[in-house]
């Protein structure tokens, strides 16, 4: 193995299926992902100074392989987070319209983002009480970090593979990823709400 195993070379190094590999070596290159230990060696929990990490996923759907890196800033006294950088690479097998994937792309990990970020139904004892967007946050136009997409399917795929959600289901992981690269800090509620944030900054573990 390397002398450092980050998030990304420690899935590259485990597993067998050469379109991971080959996505996952993609991701690194697209993304600029520097090999160094983590949590990052200015991970801080306390201070209010923003400090950034980066994490990374990968998912396989439906004959789909996909793969992200996420980067984040955290402020830990505010408990603030915000996503700056997304980097997402899918291969998809046969590719019909790659405008259209890209859109699709695009819009999942962008709604991935708002379910990490801020998306939570509250209720009490007897309803809902997430009745409208005030109550039910999603993503502002403003918050939406910068994405890249890379479409690359495999020159020897067969069939086709799932587009559409998938690219939802990947932002979360590597973002909270980045969260403990960031932070040093693990965070197991979503979504990365300040006042949770806070709660798992200030936790002895």
């Amino acid at each position: 193995g390397s002398s450092v195993e980050t998030a990304l070379e420690f899935r590259l190094e485990h597993t067998d299926d050469p379109r991971f590999k080959a996505i996952l070596t993609r991701l690194k290159a697209e993304s600029g992902w520097e090999t160094r230990p983590s949590p990052s060696p200015s991970a801080a929990s306390t201070g209010s100074s923003p400090v950034t990490g980066r994490g990374v996923s990968i998912m396989w759907r439906d004959n789909g392989y996909w793969a992200c890196a996420a980067e984040v800033k955290v402020v830990p006294d505010t408990g603030v987070v915000t996503v700056e950088r997304m980097t997402l690479v899918c291969d998809t097998g046969i590719v019909v319209n790659p405008l259209q994937l890209k859109r699709q792309a695009e819009a999942g990990c962008i709604m991935g983002i708002s379910q990490a970020l801020h998306e939570e139904v509250t209720f009490d004892r007897g309803t809902i009480t997430s009745q409208d967007w005030y109550s039910y946050p999603i993503l502002k136009m403003g918050e939406v970090p910068q994405l890249k997409i890379v479409i690359a399917p495999d020159d020897n795929a067969e069939i086709y593979g799932q587009g559409s959600e998938s690219a939802n289901a990947l932002a979360s992981a590597a973002i909270v990823g980045a969260f403990h690269d960031a932070t040093g800090k693990p965070i197991r509620r979503l979504p990365l709400k300040p006042e949770y944030v806070k709660q798992a900054l200030a936790a002895s573990i």
